[in-house]
């Protein structure tokens, strides 16, 4: 029997929609065994998210999940002193073949005019079960700091800041500065803040892995850019 001309577009639109799923983190969840969940956690004053993963090897999912949960914990603790806490955009940011990666949104309403707004991350070597930090990616860290607080300047341009005064000092080349940040395939996102003005909102940047590669510890690029 022939198809009719709708049963043709429905069927068009089913593969299309199907197509626009499917992102790099289904494919490389697929290939490492991992798949992304979440937990709510509920209390008097708190509510929040909080991003896990299944399957994969058990090490890893150790580290990530419990690294995620020392993240909010704080945040948990503060609800107790009558501080209304509120998680927004959690999420497994990606699952690569050799990397997880997690980032934790956080209000904090402690009765000023605006919540503040804290993000927090965890990134998992798959390989080796263990937390990636800043100091595990660069050969040098004063250098790989460097080179982030310089690639920031050059970014914020592009973002909602665009010609908008902002705190210098929050891009310096420290590990404070750039402690919040996620390994995914385009690059290093890192979580900067509300760098400008709470108007301008949380910014974040995404600092390709070919600007980190001179200072990109020998086989780390294969691993984080998975």
């Amino acid at each position: 029997m022939r198809k009719t001309a709708a049963a043709v577009l429905l069927s068009v639109l089913m593969v299309v929609l199907t197509a626009c799923g499917s992102d790099d983190r289904a494919d490389s969840s697929a290939a490492s065994g991992f798949t992304a969940t979440s937990i709510r956690l509920e209390g008097p004053f708190y509510s929040v998210d909080l991003p896990q993963v299944d399957g994969g090897k058990a090490d890893a999912r150790t580290d990530f999940n419990d690294g995620m949960r020392a993240e909010v914990d704080p945040f948990v603790r503060s609800a107790a002193e009558k501080q209304k806490v509120k998680g927004f955009n959690s999420e497994v940011a990606h699952i690569g073949g050799h990397v997880l990666s997690g980032v934790l949104g956080i209000e904090v309403d402690d009765g000023w005019t605006h919540p503040t707004t804290y993000k927090r991350t965890h990134v998992t070597d798959i390989d080796t079960g263990k937390a990636l930090t800043l100091p595990d990616l660069f050969t040098d860290l004063d250098k790989g700091l460097e080179v982030l607080s310089t690639q920031a300047a050059a970014q914020l341009p592009k973002t909602r800041v665009g010609t908008n005064a902002y705190d210098e000092q929050r891009i310096a080349p420290t590990v404070q500065n750039f402690q919040d940040w996620l390994a995914t395939p385009d690059g290093l996102r890192v979580y900067v803040g509300e760098i400008a003005s709470h108007a301008l909102g949380y910014i974040d940047l995404t600092i390709p892995w070919s600007e980190l590669d001179a200072v990109l510890k020998p086989g780390l690029r294969a691993v984080v850019s998975s």
